[in-house]
C-alpha cells in the first residue's frame, strides 16, 4: 500500500482552469489487484470488483505534468541553428510548460463537464470518484527560437504518456487505469503528414489545444460507455 499526499482541486469553471485549494491525504489501494482488459486507450485496466454505476460524481486531483530533462532550452535553441535538419526532442522552457499544462486543464474541465453521466464536483462525498491525471515524459519537436524566423514545417509538436486512474473517493480504491502515449499533433493527422503551412506560435498551441481536447474527449467517453455498459448489465 502507498500513501499519496495530493493537492484538491476546485474547478472553476468560468476560467476553465484547475486551482488547488487545500491539501488531502489518502491512502490509495487496489492496484495489485488491476485486470488488464481492451478499452479505448492502448493500455486499460480494471478492478474486478468495480462497479462504476455506484457513482455519478467526479472530483479532480491535479494533474502531473513531467518534462524530459533535456538541458537548457537556450542553450539547445544555439546549437539547432548549427543544425538544421535536427528533429529534436528539445528541451521546453518553464513558461511553455505552465502554458502547456494550462490548455490540457482546459480542455478536461470541458469535456468532463459535457459528460452525461457524471457531475464534476468541488467537494468529495458518496458516489464520487476520484479522477487522478498524469502526463509523463513529454517531448517537444518544435525547435527553440526558430519558429516565425525560418519556416519549419513539422509532424508533430511532440510526445507524451498519458495515465488516468479513477479512484473510489470513500475507500480509496483505484477502480481503473487507463495509459498510452500518443504523439501530440491534431485529430486525423499521420506520422507522416508534414504540416503545410510553416509552424508559427500560434499553431503550435492550436494543436496542442486540439490534441488535448481529444485526449479529454476520449477520456470522457470512455468514462461514459463503462457507466451505461454496466448499467446494462
Amino acid at each position: 500500500m502507498k500513501t499519496f499526499v495530493v493537492l484538491s482541486c476546485a474547478l472553476l469553471l468560468a476560467g476553465g482552469v484547475l486551482f488547488a485549494q487545500e491539501k488531502t491525504t489518502i491512502e490509495v489501494t487496489g492496484e495489485d489487484e488491476l485486470i488488464k482488459e481492451k478499452g479505448r486507450f492502448q493500455l486499460t485496466f480494471v478492478h474486478p470488483d468495480a462497479d462504476i454505476t455506484r457513482y455519478d460524481k467526479i472530483y479532480t486531483w491535479d494533474v502531473v505534468y513531467q518534462f524530459r530533462d533535456l538541458g537548457d532550452a537556450r542553450a539547445v535553441a544555439s546549437t539547432v541553428s548549427l543544425l538544421q535538419d535536427s528533429s529534436g526532442p528539445f528541451a521546453v522552457n518553464k513558461e511553455d510548460q505552465e502554458k502547456f499544462g494550462e490548455i490540457v486543464n482546459k480542455a478536461l474541465v470541458k469535456e468532463l463537464g459535457r459528460s452525461k453521466r457524471f457531475e464534476l464536483v468541488d467537494e468529495i462525498g458518496p458516489g464520487t470518484l476520484l479522477l487522478r491525471g498524469a502526463f509523463l515524459d513529454i517531448t517537444s519537436k518544435v525547435p527553440p527560437g526558430r519558429t516565425g524566423r525560418v519556416d519549419v514545417h513539422l509532424v508533430s509538436m511532440g510526445e507524451a504518456t498519458m495515465v488516468f486512474e479513477v479512484i473510489d473517493a470513500e475507500t480509496g480504491v483505484i477502480q481503473a487505469r487507463v495509459g498510452e502515449r500518443r504523439v501530440i499533433q491534431p485529430p486525423g493527422a499521420t506520422m507522416n503528414q508534414v504540416g503545410a503551412m510553416p509552424t508559427t506560435s500560434s499553431i503550435i498551441w492550436n494543436n496542442v489545444d486540439m490534441w488535448a481536447s481529444k485526449v479529454a474527449r476520449d477520456l470522457r467517453v470512455a468514462l461514459d460507455k463503462a457507466s451505461k455498459k454496466a448499467g446494462k448489465k
